[in-house]
């Protein structure tokens, strides 16, 4: 009795200790799911600027998430001699995303538990900027396979590079620059976040005294909508400032250049921006003096993403100041039709001066069809820009975002107003394309219920291009 009953015992024990085994398989299958370790494929990740010339700024920190936006793995690139390889994946989809330029003594990045695509890349307190860059691509892994993912890093930020004030008076003890409102921070996809940053810069007085200058050239995010330019010059305990804002955004990938003289009580200050990557310069002018400013601003080439006609000639009827896109006289009212263009918006400036944003009375379709890549769109998007600027106004360009917005918002009534001036609709529930802040093509319908709705990259016929310029009038 007593030798049955010990085999029963052990024959309980070992289904009971076979039983424990699998049950513990089964959790661990659950828990690690496509996770680095178990699996027999690989993935070998290559990075490049998408340029395919530019330097690529490091450290490069990498952020793998699988199907269920789970980050299973992170590396980090100090040069371009680090090779970049996980191994040991499961088949499955997975997402990765990098951030160039973004040293962890200088940014606040997500740890591998924490991170998610949206997490915020942040600048820490009291750091400046580096030439931030970014990636993402998603790739489909087989059984028992080694793939290769090459990443396309886009610039997220604008460079200073030179900001130069002249003719400063003896007694001037300080000069510093201010642009606002600027992006806060991006995201780990890219995306940028916030809309109340502010760069700050103290410039150097030379050794003539009477110029001041930046000592190095600085990066920032690019601004949220219009950037309003500020120089605060000090004497004694009183600081004057003097601001102009831009007819545009400033955009990631561009360099930023300023040259401004005082003269009594008057500024006049030129600046360019010209395209790190793609052609375009476009020249700011200011003239400042103790109770307003005035400015005017040209495009040249493909600035910012806008097109553009080619012709720098006012039409009949109107006058120009300096040949930029500054008009002496009365400006067209809200709704009513100008040179051919209905007028979008007309703002008065409350000093001599007022801002008119003018749209195409016609658009075009058919201009993509497919995933044709970001240069061949962008191609094909400016030619047809410039089919449809209109002769004798320059400084056409795609929409921006608040602009498709605005229509939307008054559909009703420009819808009645397009109507009655014989133009094409404006169609809410249409793609419109746009440029995004990292210079980037998309297309954007603002009658979308959610963010993520608006935009597309799946580019069709269908999308649509209308074209759009800002003009400053002058009073006589």
């Amino acid at each position: 009795m007593r030798a049955y009953q010990k085999i029963l015992f052990f024959l309980l024990l070992t289904i009971f200790s076979a039983g424990l085994s699998s049950c513990s398989k089964s959790v661990v299958d659950e828990t690690v799911s496509n996770a680095p370790g178990d699996g027999n494929s690989t993935l070998n990740i290559i990075t490049r600027t998408d340029d395919g010339e530019a330097q690529l700024s490091y450290p490069i920190s990498l952020y793998v998430f699988n199907s269920s936006n789970q980050c299973i793995a992170t590396q980090t690139l100090n040069s371009s001699d680090d090779a970049i390889a996980i191994a040991d994946l499961r088949a499955g989809t997975y997402s990765v995303y990098a951030i160039g330029g973004a040293d962890e003594n200088r940014y606040t990045l997500p740890s591998k538990a924490e991170a998610t695509p949206n997490s915020l890349i942040s600048l820490q307190e009291g750091k400046i900027h580096e030439d931030l860059m970014a990636g993402h691509n998603t790739v489909v892994i087989g059984d028992n396979e080694t793939n290769q993912l090459t990443l396309t890093m886009s610039r997220m930020v604008s460079m200073l590079k030179s900001i130069k004030v002249n003719q400063i008076p003896d007694e001037v003890s300080a000069v510093a620059v201010t642009i606002t409102p600027l992006r806060e921070a991006i995201r780990l996809n890219g995306e940028p976040d916030g809309d109340a940053g502010i760069f700050s810069l103290n410039l150097v007085e030379q050794s003539d005294g009477r110029t001041w200058k930046n000592a190095t050239q600085q990066y920032m995010l690019p601004s949220n909508g219009q950037a309003t330019i500020t120089i605060k010059m000090t004497r004694g305990t009183v600081t004057n400032s003097y601001s102009y804002t831009c007819q545009e955004a400033f955009l990631a990938n561009y360099i930023i250049n300023i040259d401004a003289t005082y003269t009594g009580s008057t500024f006049n200050m030129t600046g360019t921006l010209t395209g790190a990557t793609w052609a375009g310069e476009r020249t700011i002018t200011f003239e400042f003096d103790e109770n307003s400013s005035v400015g005017s601003e040209t495009t040249q080439g493909n600035e910012q993403g806008g097109g553009n006609s080619g012709n720098e000639n006012q039409g009949s009827g109107s006058s120009t100041d300096q040949g930029n896109n500054v008009v002496i006289g009365e400006a067209p009212t809200e709704g009513t039709v100008y040179q051919g263009c209905y007028v979008l918006s007309s703002i008065n400036n409350n000093n001599g001066t007022s801002t008119v944003t003018l749209m195409t009375a016609k658009q075009k379709k058919e201009v993509v069809d497919g995933n044709i890549g970001q240069a061949a769109t962008k191609a094909a998007v400016e030619e047809a820009v410039s089919s449809l600027a209109v002769e004798g106004i320059s400084g056409w360009r795609l929409p921006t975002i608040e602009e498709l917005d605005f229509l939307y918002a008054n559909f009703s009534e420009i819808a009645d107003n397009l109507k009655n001036c014989s133009f094409e609709n404006f169609g809410a529930s249409s793609y419109y394309f746009v440029y995004k802040s990292d210079g980037t093509i998309t297309s954007y319908r603002a009658e979308a219920n959610t963010e993520s709705a608006k935009y597309s990259t799946s580019f069709t016929k269908a999308t649509i291009v209308r074209a759009f310029t800002t003009l400053t009038f002058k009073e006589n």
